[in-house]
């Protein structure tokens, strides 16, 4: 079943709003009908420049109407009007919602609710036909970005409007998913904003908003893919950028959700059946821990999030654990990553990650042995080998056993390990027990180092020996200079600033690394994007036979 992003029950409006009356469907407009021709550029701008908000609405529902989109009101000449030119129609929204936003305090009285239940309705029927423009309407990113930035200043007087606010926010958290970048931006600035207006329902809709952000994030991470990646990296922003509003209500959030996460987590390992598996083995699910790890080392203070940080990492080790398949490593290439990245946005606090990559570095199905180049035993690629998909390992949990046993597989398994680990080594370079505390790992990178003949493996393992063992002497010999103790804490934070501040070996190979590794990434995107147009071209291109051919 499908998570709704907004339930029924939560952000009503009941208690906040009176009942009003307003148009009923298939209601008769008794009034007289001024101009039933064509909408001209000449008529918009008069009832735009004047003041009759009901003269304003009728041409802004026949717009939304013109360009076929559904409204639930009632159908009346003044609102089903033809425009003289169909530029004008998209035209007529755009001056029409930033008109009636700037209007928007006059028809308020000081203590923040309408003058009067004309303007009442009217507004009302303005954001109805609004959000069905905006639902409908997404294939014209310009407009629709429009229409969202439009609804602003609405926002302090939508729980004045029975159902409205609900409405506004569910569509809203739905077109923060949209494939278009500048629709997702403008449809959370529109959450954000509700989510943190300063009414009286300021509680019921912000708890609302940080549920529907991540429900919509989590609904996203079904499948993880080049595709929906800029998506889901806009979503995890979106949570961080939002629970920073209210620490209060993001803790709160974020302790139940993480504790959800590890009854999943528990079930499993009590009971490895087929659901309690199933339940913690999938993208929503990593997607989901990836979110809350990237939060709370965000906000990484005790004062803050920073107690939430050991749960999440327990989450992760235990999720590692479970897992220990070999076949299963690329998800532990992903949970490692996480990992890595709240250590360097929580002040360098350490996750013992080494003793898990090492794991990996030392497991005997990973051997290289009979590896060369990538290839089998330095032989050119069988058939069978050939017909094997290839391994992406950014967007791959599982591998399948004709994949395990590939060269290539194991290549990039080995080298995005090294990566990770030299990640991990960069991130605590800057500690004064770093040669203590990581000389195991250096050790055993030195006994790897003897076994592994493919070239690129090999050339990978010296550069790491060689700038551990760097760093690991630079810090030694500074250390000698000090004349400080251990329990001297405010001496040795003193000490790890300046290490910092100055660099080292292992700290600039990781930067090296890592525009290497973007740089990848980018031209993949490029790629895609450019495959993607030509088979859009072709497309267009591509002739039907107009005779049915026997």
């Amino acid at each position: 079943d499908e998570m709704e992003l907004v339930d029924d029950e939560d952000g009503s409006d009941a208690e906040t709003e009176d009942d009003e009356d307003v148009l009923e469907e298939g209601a008769e407009d008794e009034r007289p009908k001024e101009r039933l021709g064509r909408v001209t550029d000449a008529e918009i701008d008069e009832v735009v420049q004047g003041k009759k908000v009901e003269a304003i609405m009728n041409i802004f529902v026949s717009a939304v109407r013109e360009l076929g989109y559904n409204i639930k009101e009632a159908v009346t000449p003044q609102s089903t009007r033809k425009f003289d030119d169909p530029a004008l129609v998209k035209n007529a929204l755009r001056k029409i919602s930033r008109r009636l936003g700037e209007s928007l305090p006059s028809l308020l009285n000081k203590s923040g609710s309408f003058k009067n239940t004309t303007s009442k309705i009217q507004i009302r029927r303005f954001l109805t036909a609004l959000v069905s423009a905006v639902t409908e309407g997404s294939n014209d990113a310009v407009l629709v970005s429009t229409l969202l930035q439009s609804l602003s200043p609405f926002v302090p007087v939508l729980h004045i409007l029975k159902g409205v606010t609900k409405t506004v926010l569910k569509t809203a958290l739905h077109l923060c998913t949209s494939g278009n970048e500048v629709i997702r931006l403008a449809a959370y600035g529109v959450v954000r904003a509700i989510a943190t207006r300063a009414a009286g329902t300021r509680t019921m809709y912000q708890s609302t908003s940080f549920k529907g952000v991540f429900l919509a994030l989590v609904r996203t991470a079904h499948h993880y893919n080049i595709h929906n990646l800029p998506i889901l990296g806009f979503l995890m922003s979106c949570v961080v950028d939002l629970y920073a509003t209210d620490m209060e209500a993001a803790y709160q959030h974020t302790f139940v959700y993480t504790r959800q996460l590890a009854i999943y987590l528990r079930a499993a390992l009590q009971q490895q059946s087929q659901a309690n598996v199933r339940a913690v083995f999938n993208w929503q699910y990593l997607q989901a821990l990836r979110t809350w790890g990237l939060v709370v080392s965000s906000f990484p203070s005790p004062a803050q999030l920073g107690p939430l940080i050991h749960p999440v990492v327990q989450v992760a080790l235990g999720l590692m654990d479970l897992f220990a398949s070999p076949r299963m490593f690329p998800m532990h290439l992903h949970v490692i990553e996480m990992l890595n990245h709240i250590t360097s946005r929580a002040n360098g606090v350490y996750i013992p990650v080494s003793s898990y990559i090492l794991r990996i570095l030392t497991s005997p199905s990973l051997t290289l042995e009979n590896v060369k180049d990538g290839f089998s035993g330095g032989k050119k690629r069988t058939r069978d080998e050939g017909s094997v998909d290839k391994v992406d390992l950014q967007f791959t949990m599982r591998v399948k056993k004709a994949q395990f046993r590939t060269g290539d597989y194991k290549i990039m398994v080995w080298k995005e390990t090294l990566y990770l680990l030299t990640e991990h080594l960069a991130s605590h370079s800057v500690s004064i027990g770093f040669p203590e505390a990581f000389w195991p790992v250096a050790s055993t990178l030195r006994k790897l180092k003897k076994d592994v003949k493919v070239p690129r493996i090999h050339s990978q393992l010296s550069t790491i020996v060689k700038h551990f063992e760097s760093t690991a002497q630079a810090i030694q010999t500074k250390r000698n200079n000090v004349n400080f103790g251990p329990c001297d804490m405010m001496a040795v934070k003193s000490f790890e600033d300046n290490l910092k501040s100055e660099g080292n070996p292992l700290v600039h190979y990781h930067a090296s690394l890592r525009r290497d590794r973007m740089s990848d990434f980018a031209a993949k995107q490029q790629s895609l994007q450019e495959r993607v147009t030509l088979e859009a071209v072709s497309y267009t291109h591509l002739t039907l036979p107009t005779k049915r051919i026997v």
